[in-house]
């Protein structure tokens, strides 16, 4: 019996993956009138996913984001976003995703949850994903309101900051 459970975990393990963070970003633009150019983004990224070898749909598992790490190239600018969406109380994001599927055109569709400001909402996410010897390189995007996670838009002078956050991934995972 014994030897049967180590047989079991050892092919396990054999045909399942983690994946490790190598390199790579998260970049979230919103703009305001006058400015497109609000792009915080963050390369300190926390994963906490497993695969099955040479089974993208077996992807599963949580990326997380520190909210500070988030930065743009206005530091004022950062500072306001921090206390918009209140990093003091709420200090990271996460994704957990639920499950991966390839689409007609060859790309796929993430379904996963997203976490933020303390309450969590269904997010799709459309990906390239790819594997390369021992790496996998996963390319999305996605967008969501930040009024449905709770967050009011900051104001900038006069102006409001566009409610539409719209969020681009591109990161690279080492198989482990």
């Amino acid at each position: 019996m014994r030897y049967l459970f180590i047989t079991l975990i050892t092919t396990l393990a054999l045909f399942s993956a983690n994946l490790s963070f190598e390199k790579g970003s998260v970049l979230a633009h919103t703009s305001v009138f006058g400015d497109s150019t609000i792009n915080p983004s963050s390369s300190n990224i926390v994963s906490h996913l497993t695969m099955k070898k040479g089974d993208i749909s077996t992807l599963k598992g949580s990326v997380e984001v520190s909210l500070t790490d988030l930065k743009s190239d206005n530091s004022e600018r950062d500072e306001h976003m921090y206390e918009a969406i209140d990093t003091k109380k709420y200090t990271s994001t996460t994704y957990t995703i639920k499950s991966v599927s390839q689409n007609s055109a060859g790309s796929y569709n993430v379904e996963g949850s997203l976490t933020l400001h303390g309450i969590t909402k269904n997010l799709p996410i459309l990906a390239t994903i790819a594997t390369k010897g021992d790496h996998v390189n996963f390319k999305g995007k996605t967008s969501f309101k930040m009024s449905d996670f709770g967050i009011t838009p900051p104001k900038l002078l006069f102006l409001t900051v566009r409610d539409l956050l719209e969020m681009k991934i591109n990161t690279t995972y080492k198989v482990q």
